[in-house]
């Protein structure tokens, strides 16, 4: 018990440190692009607070995509028992990302921005809810590590809308080779990772201790998986069918000229 509230204690700080780092990058970002930059300055207000927001997002992403695959890298049992393992880095990456998640949204709420999108939202508010209910139990710490193996993701999708407010075109190989990465590593982070947890936290409901954390977990893993999917839905209307279907139409033309030129030759 005593080690738990140590642990905690050490966790609260990381949060706050966390919370002043990640909104003094907001601040000192938009100082540092906007002499350097040309797209930055032709922005308005509200643009630019998006770009700020993402960038900041974005660094949060590349942080978590280092960190979490060392966590089970390096620490085996983080895997093995997701609930009672005590792994000090995976305590480290979730109160780091609590204090992320409250600076995003003090971000949201000081500039007026993503006020009309509740998915965003509901996402942000599960989170914070799971994963402070982490540091208060000491507990779930490798469960709520493994699900921020989505930020590997998210670093292709905020370079995706940073690369779009710089430059407004989807038609550079830059943008399709990032849209090619988002596709893969959604399929695999978003999809394939978040369903064996959603699997496992149903199989696993006796060791979680008492039923109203099994409920938190299982219910917030599945919202999770919703706004994934809808998230899917949005970007494959967006890019990813037209992409698919730019390829099937190549395909159905380099067959006709093949046939075409056999009959010639026929």
């Amino acid at each position: 018990m005593e080690n738990c509230t140590n642990d905690t204690n050490v966790s609260i700080k990381i949060i706050c440190y966390s919370f002043v780092g990640f909104t003094l990058l907001n601040y000192v970002s938009s100082i540092c692009v906007a002499p350097i930059t040309v797209f930055y300055n032709k922005l308005d207000k509200r643009k630019k607070a998006v770009w700020n927001n993402t960038f900041v997002s974005y660094i949060h992403a590349w942080i978590c995509s280092v960190i979490t695959p060392i966590c089970f890298y390096y620490y085996p049992n983080a895997w093995h028992d997701m609930i009672y393992a005590d792994v000090a880095l995976c305590r480290f990456q979730i109160a780091l990302s609590i204090g992320y998640f409250f600076a995003d949204l003090f971000d949201f709420w000081i500039k007026n921005i993503f006020m009309d999108s509740p998915g965003i939202w509901l996402h942000h508010i599960v989170v914070i809810t799971t994963f402070v209910l982490s540091v208060v139990t000491c507990k779930y710490s490798p469960y709520l590590a493994a699900t921020l193996l989505v930020e590997i993701s998210n670093v292709f999708l905020h370079q995706r809308k940073l690369y779009l407010i710089s430059f407004k075109t989807k038609f550079t190989p830059f943008y399709q080779f990032n849209s090619l990465l988002l596709f893969l590593t959604f399929v695999f982070v978003r999809f394939t990772v978040h369903v064996y947890l959603v699997l496992r936290v149903w199989r696993e409901y006796m060791l979680f201790g008492h039923i109203a954390y099994w409920r938190i977990a299982f219910l917030g893993m599945v919202a999770m998986n919703v706004l994934n999917l809808q998230l899917f839905i949005q970007l494959w209307s967006a890019d990813w069918s037209k992409a698919f279907k730019k390829k099937s139409s190549s395909a159905i033309a380099r067959s006709s000229s093949t046939e075409d030129h056999k009959k010639m030759n026929l």
